[in-house]
């Protein structure tokens, strides 16, 4: 099972980077513009250098053969150079990784760490009012209102912002994904607290403090399994955040690329996203093999 799920794991993670960078080019492609009329402007150059310019980009090709081109620079390690940020691909695509990779961890262990405080209020001391209380808040606006809104405050109260920081988005996502992670463990709990097992616990005598550590034991693989994409999609899925904080991750890299027409920033921005998140799904089934003694013993 172990040698399968990572040949299946890479198969996934190998169309997933096709898919996506074709897809990510193909919109770009779509909007109107191209990345000689954003960086000139109106002041637009001659027909010759413009025609020089297209030759060089690779772009007086048919689409699907620009396509190929760029599969092929993605796996010879060519990622070409940056045309609105004058830079390498993998330099530009790197700085912005490292920051949005720092963003996912915190946000992922905070989010993670208060979920389990809040179930042990709930399950372990019979307080579930608050719990429910800011579950329901967290969960009754999207990430990006909620951004929206942590701004629209801070701004009535005068409070400084520091644009760039991470500290407001880090803020931003914690609150806006407490409430979906706090549902999704509360119900594994719950569903572990019907089990047999956790029956002859309390018959035994066992504290409520320690039956809960059995059973958030019980459930924390299948309850990672989720955190690692949750990891994944903050990765790929903060720009709203990003952009109202300025933040300099892979979301706001990934509007700046678009709005310039910066194909090989997209390309290299959907091959970095997508080698990250069938990463994170491979770890994740992984993971969850090694901690399950049931399917571990299975493989």
């Amino acid at each position: 099972m172990f040698w399968s799920l990572i040949a299946n794991g890479v198969a996934k993670a190998f169309a997933t980077l096709l898919i996506a960078t074709a897809l990510i080019y193909l919109i770009a492609r779509l909007f109107p513009g191209d990345p000689i009329t954003v960086l000139y402007g109106e002041q637009q150059p001659s027909e010759e250098v413009r025609k020089a310019i297209e030759s060089r980009l690779g772009l007086d090709k048919p689409l699907y053969m620009q396509v190929l081109i760029y599969w092929k620079r993605i796996f010879t390690g060519d990622w070409g150079r940056s045309i609105f940020f004058a830079e390498p691909v993998t330099q530009v695509v790197f700085k912005s990784l490292l920051n949005s990779l720092k963003l996912s961890i915190l946000a992922t262990v905070i989010t993670t760490l208060v979920c389990i405080a809040l179930a042990y209020l709930s399950m372990a001391r019979d307080i579930a009012l608050l719990p429910t209380a800011i579950s329901t808040l967290s969960s009754s606006m999207p990430t990006s209102v909620w951004g929206v809104t942590i701004m629209a405050v801070l701004a009535l109260t005068k409070k400084p912002v520091g644009f760039g920081g991470i500290g407001l988005p880090l803020t931003t996502l914690v609150v806006a994904g407490t409430g979906v992670f706090y549902k999704i463990l509360q119900s594994l709990l719950e569903k572990a607290y019907s089990e047999p097992f956790i029956g002859a616990y309390i018959a035994l005598g066992m504290t409520r403090n320690r039956i809960f550590l059995k059973a958030l034991r019980y459930v924390l693989p299948i309850y990672l399994t989720t955190v690692f994409y949750r990891a994944g999609l903050i990765i790929a899925g903060a720009m709203a955040t990003e952009a109202i904080f300025a933040y300099p991750g892979m979301g706001l890299l990934l509007l700046q690329a678009f709005s310039s027409r910066d194909y090989p920033v997209l390309i290299g921005w959907a091959a970095t996203v997508s080698i990250i998140l069938a990463t994170l799904n491979m770890v994740s089934d992984i993971l969850h093999i090694y901690m399950d003694p049931r399917l571990r013993g299975s493989s």
